[in-house]
């Protein structure tokens, strides 16, 4: 019970922030090369499943042909919005770990 106590405020967005900070200092260039990855991935993505679809094929398999086409458009935003993507990500699961911590530590 004493480690419940011990965390109360979880901010993975914060330490995201340093550590982003850090890397973007030491390679001022990161970001946009970053950004022309995740771009090319999406758009490489996006060609790839119409193509498919139109040879008449289900695009990728997956649930009605679409899973490997969302998973490479997540990677790609994740890629392209680093400055925006990651910390909203990381505030949701803050959120949802200070809620988890709150509701486990009044039990």
């Amino acid at each position: 019970m004493a480690l419940t106590h011990l965390a109360t405020d979880v901010n993975l967005e914060g330490g995201w922030s340093g550590l982003w900070t850090a890397i973007t200092n030491a390679l001022p260039g990161i970001t946009t090369l970053l950004t022309i990855v995740g771009v090319c991935l999406v758009a490489g993505a996006i060609i790839g499943f119409i193509m498919e679809r139109r040879k008449g094929g289900g695009g990728f398999g997956g649930g009605q042909g679409s899973s490997k086409l969302w998973w490479t458009l997540a990677g790609g935003a994740v890629l392209a919005g680093t400055n925006t993507v990651m910390p909203l990500l990381l505030k949701l699961a803050d959120a949802v770990i200070n809620f988890g911590i709150g509701v486990l530590g009044s039990v």
